[in-house]
């Protein structure tokens, strides 16, 4: 029993990415001992599993955190483009609006040069503009 809790510590600093010596350290055993543990299928799968767990964790946070930031750049693009419609363009304010108009969609275009990849069926979001400046939205199936 011991030595299953020992194994599945084990596992579990692996995945974290400890070396040998420091979990031998923290397990007060030897290196040995965790070298034979680790030529075990289910030790090394378990613990590949897990390293894979985490980079997929990861890999999905900055996903969102990107979708996130590129629905904010969004609606400021919308936001920006309605103030300018109420607005005559003759007008040093309006210039600016203009000004920080195309530097939001150029963070846009940068944000969806990449693709993003949404659902079961991993269906491709490809984002264009139209012929009035505004971006489109098609689901390339």
């Amino acid at each position: 029993m011991k030595q299953e809790n020992q194994i599945e510590k084990f596992i579990e600093l692996r995945i974290e990415g400890k070396s040998f010596d420091f979990i031998a350290k923290e397990l007060h055993t030897s290196k040995q001992t965790l070298l034979e543990w680790n030529k075990e299928v289910k030790t090394r799968n378990a613990v590949q599993e897990g390293k894979t767990l985490k980079t997929n964790s990861i890999v999905k946070s900055f996903g969102f955190d990107l979708q996130n930031r590129l629905n904010g750049y969004l609606e400021l693009s919308q936001r920006i483009k309605d103030e300018l419609a109420k607005r005559d363009l003759t007008t040093v304010n309006t210039e600016t609006l203009l000004k920080m108009s195309i530097a939001n969609d150029e963070r846009i275009k940068s944000l969806v040069n990449k693709n993003f990849e949404f659902g079961k069926n991993k269906s491709v979001w490809e984002f264009g503009v139209n012929e009035n400046g505004f971006f489109n939205m098609n689901l390339d199936e």
